[in-house]
C-alpha cells in the first residue's frame, strides 16, 4: 500500500511538475507573438491565466446555454485537433483605418489538420483564394474571418458585414510588417499581467480586466483631448428603478462613437455637431412604462359602398426613456421626434429634455458629481419587448455594470467598472 502511494504521489509531481514547465515555457513565449507594425489599439487576453484562475467555473460550465450547437465539442476540436496553435495570451490589434475591427495573427502548427478541421465545421463558408499558395479563406459568421496559408493563420473580428477578405490577404502576404509585441516601441503598456488588457499607443486609454466566477473588475486610465472644470453639475437623476442611467461631460473628440450616433440621427457633420453640442448629454431609461397613443386611419363602406374615414387609436405600453442636452435650438430642431418610440421635447431651464412620456417637469434641478462620465446598465431589468439575443443571453446571466470615471487632473480620469454575473 505504501508503495502504491508513493508511485501515485509520485506520478503527481510529475504531472504538476510538467504543467508548471509547460505554463511557464507558455509565458515565456508571450513576448514573441506577432502584431501589426501599424497597430494602434491592441487588446490582450490571457488564455492561460483566465483557464487556471477559473478552473471551477469552466468545469460547471454548460455550453448549452450559450445557444451554439456543439459549443463544447468545437472549443477541444479548436484547442486539441485544429492544427491552429493557441498562445498563453491572444493579442488583437487594430489601427486608424479600421478602427472598428480587431485583427489577430497566430501560427499553424499543421496545415491538413487545419484546412480538415474549417472544412468540416464551415464546409459552405470555406474557400481557395491562392490553391497554389494554399491560401484558404472562412466566412465563420458576418463579423468573423479567417484566412491562412501553410505557416500563418490571420482573422479579423469587425463591427462591417460587408467586409471581405482583402485586408485579411493584405496582412497575411505582407509579414515584413509584422512585428514581435515584446519589440514594439511604443507598446510596452500593451504587456499587462491582468486577465484583459486594452492599450492605444499614444496612451489616450489604458484599461485592464480581472476576471472571477461573478465579477470582473476593470480599472483603467482616459486621457481626455480637451480639459473638463472641476465643478461638475449634472441633471438630478432619480437612480432608483433604473435599467440604463448614463450622463457624459467630457467633449465629442473623446467620445467618437456617440459623435457617429449623433452625426447619423440629427443629420449634422462633424464641424455642426461640435459647434451646437454644448459637452452636456444623459440618458435614462427607467423599469416603469408609460402609454403612448398610436393614430392610425381605417377605411370602412357605407350601404352605397362610399369610402368612410374612420380613426383608430391604440394605446401601447412603451419603456420610459429620457435622455436630455443642453439646450440649443438648432440642436433641437434636428434631434428627431420620433426614434422607435415618439419622443416629446421640452425646453426646461438650459436643457433640452426628449422623454417618451408626455409629462415633463416644470423645472430641472442640478447636483454636483465626481464622475464626468458614468454608465449603469442592469439586464436583469431589461424590456421583454428588447430580450433579443444577445440581451436575452445577458438577461437570463442577470448581468449588470457600472462603470465610473474620476478626475486624476484636468484631462486625466481614473477609470472603475465591475461587470456582475
Amino acid at each position: 500500500m505504501k508503495r502504491i502511494t508513493i508511485i501515485i504521489c509520485s506520478l503527481l509531481l510529475i504531472l504538476i511538475s510538467f504543467l508548471w514547465v509547460t505554463y511557464t515555457v507558455r509565458k515565456n513565449r508571450i513576448e514573441k507573438q506577432y502584431v501589426s507594425q501599424s497597430s494602434t489599439g491592441i487588446l490582450s487576453i490571457a488564455v492561460d491565466d483566465l483557464v487556471l484562475d477559473n478552473v471551477s467555473q469552466l468545469l460547471s460550465f454548460d455550453t448549452r446555454s450559450t445557444g451554439i450547437e456543439g459549443g463544447e465539442d468545437l472549443i477541444k476540436k479548436i484547442v486539441w485537433n485544429s492544427g491552429i496553435s493557441i498562445p498563453a495570451r491572444l493579442f488583437l490589434f487594430s489601427n486608424d483605418t479600421q478602427k472598428n475591427q480587431f485583427c489577430g495573427i497566430l501560427a499553424v502548427s499543421n496545415y491538413d489538420d487545419c484546412f480538415s478541421f474549417f472544412a468540416n465545421q464551415y464546409p459552405k463558408a470555406i474557400n481557395f483564394v491562392d490553391k497554389k499558395q494554399g491560401i484558404v479563406s472562412v466566412n465563420i459568421a458576418k463579423h468573423i474571418k479567417v484566412l491562412f496559408d501553410h505557416n500563418h493563420l490571420v482573422y479579423s473580428i469587425g463591427l462591417d458585414p460587408n467586409s471581405d477578405f482583402s485586408e485579411l490577404h493584405a496582412l497575411l502576404k505582407n509579414q515584413d510588417a509584422w512585428v514581435q509585441i515584446g519589440s514594439f516601441k511604443g507598446f510596452e503598456h500593451a504587456l499587462t499581467k491582468k486577465h484583459i488588457g486594452y492599450a492605444l499607443k499614444d496612451r489616450s486609454l489604458m484599461a485592464e480586466a480581472t476576471v472571477t466566477k461573478h465579477k470582473t473588475d476593470i480599472t483603467g486610465q482616459w486621457l481626455l483631448s480637451e480639459s473638463i472644470e472641476q465643478n461638475l453639475q449634472v441633471r438630478k437623476i432619480d437612480t432608483a428603478n433604473q435599467i440604463v442611467t448614463l450622463w457624459s461631460l467630457l467633449s465629442l473628440n473623446d467620445l467618437p462613437l456617440l459623435s457617429q450616433i449623433m452625426s447619423k440621427y440629427t443629420g449634422f457633420n462633424q464641424e455642426q455637431l461640435k459647434k451646437n453640442y454644448a459637452n452636456y448629454l444623459d440618458l435614462e431609461i427607467k423599469t416603469d412604462s408609460v402609454i403612448q397613443k398610436d393614430t392610425s386611419i381605417a377605411y370602412a363602406y357605407d350601404d352605397d359602398f362610399n369610402a368612410i374615414e374612420e380613426i383608430k387609436v391604440t394605446e401601447i405600453a412603451v419603456p420610459y426613456i429620457v435622455h436630455t442636452w443642453k439646450y440649443n435650438e438648432p440642436l433641437a430642431a434636428s434631434l428627431p421626434g420620433k426614434m422607435f418610440y415618439q419622443f416629446h421635447k421640452a425646453h426646461i431651464d438650459s436643457y433640452l429634455l426628449n422623454t417618451t412620456s408626455e409629462r415633463s417637469p416644470d423645472r430641472i434641478q442640478n447636483e454636483r458629481t465626481q464622475h464626468p462620465f458614468y454608465f449603469f446598465i442592469d439586464f436583469n431589468a431589461w424590456p421583454e419587448k428588447w430580450t433579443i439575443y444577445p440581451f436575452s443571453k445577458l438577461k437570463q446571466s442577470k448581468v449588470s455594470a457600472t462603470m465610473t470615471t474620476t478626475l486624476m487632473d484636468k484631462n486625466k480620469l481614473a477609470i472603475k467598472g465591475e461587470i456582475t454575473y
